[in-house]
C-alpha cells in the first residue's frame, strides 16, 4: 500500500508544473484577451504567472528529494554491527 501511495504522490508531483502552466495560460487569455489590463502590465503578467511559478517552486525540491532517495536504498530491520 505504501508503494502505491508513493507512486501516486510522485505522479501528482510530476504534473504540478504542467497544471500551473495551464492555469497561467488561462489567466493570460482571460486578463489580456477578454477583460483587458487596467494598470501595470507587468503586475498583471506576474499575477498570471504565479500558478506556474508557485507549482514549479514546490516541484523542484520534491523532485530532488525523489532522485536522492531513489539512489539511496533504505534497509529496514537491519542490525548495525
Amino acid at each position: 500500500m505504501e508503494k502505491e501511495m508513493m507512486g501516486n504522490f510522485k505522479k501528482y508531483v510530476f504534473i504540478m508544473p504542467f497544471v500551473g502552466l495551464f492555469v497561467s495560460l488561462l489567466l493570460f487569455v482571460y486578463f489580456f484577451g477578454i477583460v483587458g489590463v487596467e494598470g501595470s502590465i507587468w503586475v498583471a503578467a506576474l499575477y498570471c504567472a504565479l500558478p506556474f511559478l508557485g507549482y514549479t517552486i514546490f516541484y523542484l525540491p520534491l523532485c530532488i528529494y525523489f532522485k536522492v532517495s531513489k539512489k539511496r536504498p533504505i534497509h529496514r530491520n537491519e542490525k548495525h554491527t
